[in-house]
């Protein structure tokens, strides 16, 4: 998926946008909640996180291709998180009027920007209401634990197996019989056994895109009905709910996400 910044480069005056670039540096603060907001952000590179008061609750964060400020489309309101940079970041800072202008002439891409905004809104809506409820999410967390611990048996402690997410160099070690990898959705909550939503900052990996089975003391690799991209083994593609044994350091890719399988 191409970032929606380059896409109004393509369209708009490429001169003209270099000069919203800004550079911060970890730790930076962009804005703080209640200052008067006037500018429309698109992230280019690094990350950020939006914060929601002085305590430093963790609202969002944010990364390549996403964008806060949308406040800045209301005269003089005022911004309702702190914006903080966690990276390095180049970050495109648009003014209003420049901002309506340029989606004058492109008003698909409009209709991107407010899909973006209304995920964002989501993933905030999700931390809020969990912040406000503890209870409810500690009941049920329970019960989605024992739901697992009922559909998913442990692995043996004798058999140690290890997954090597090359992007990011995290090693995940594999304890149960069936594991999923994929991203979360933070509509519906799902979170697949190996969260990838990290590593795969471009959102090409499916929400449950594949499976990890332990059966009969060897581990099988399977793409899930609906994955889409394509799952690769050693750099043959799979077919949907095809199991196919895996052998140390095979190499294992979702998409464009590298996995090396160590045992």
């Amino acid at each position: 998926m191409q970032n929606i910044f380059y896409r109004m480069m393509a369209k708009a005056n490429m001169d003209a946008l270099k000069k919203f670039i800004s550079k911060y540096s970890a730790g930076d603060v962009i804005y703080k909640k209640g200052d008067i907001q006037t500018d429309f952000f698109i992230i280019n590179k690094g990350k950020v996180q939006l914060k929601n008061d002085g305590q430093g609750q963790i609202l969002a964060t944010l990364g390549k291709g996403d964008f806060f400020g949308e406040e800045s489309l209301n005269s003089e309101q005022n911004a309702i998180y702190t914006v903080e940079a966690i990276e390095d970041c180049f970050l495109i800072k648009i003014p209003y009027v420049a901002l309506t202008d340029m989606l004058k002439q492109t008003p698909d891409i409009a209709l991107k920007i407010l899909k973006k905004l209304s995920e964002k809104h989501i993933k905030i809506q999700t931390v809020l209401m969990a912040a406000a409820a503890p209870e409810a999410r500690q009941k049920t967390a329970g019960k989605e634990a024992r739901r697992e611990d009922s559909t998913s048996e442990k692995i043996g402690g004798e058999v140690k197996a290890y997954l090597i997410i090359q992007r990011s160099n995290r090693l995940v070690q594999l304890t149960k019989t069936e594991t999923f990898l994929g991203r979360r959705d933070y509509t519906t909550g799902f979170v697949p056994d190996i969260d990838l939503t990290d590593e795969d900052e471009e959102k090409y990996i499916s929400r449950k895109h594949a499976k990890i089975q332990f059966k009969d003391g060897k581990f099988y690799l399977s793409e899930e009905p609906g994955a889409i991209n394509g799952t690769f083994l050693n750099g043959n593609k799979l077919q949907t709910g095809v199991k196919h044994e895996l052998h140390a350091e095979d190499e294992i890719t979702l998409c464009h996400l590298n996995v090396i399988f160590k045992i």
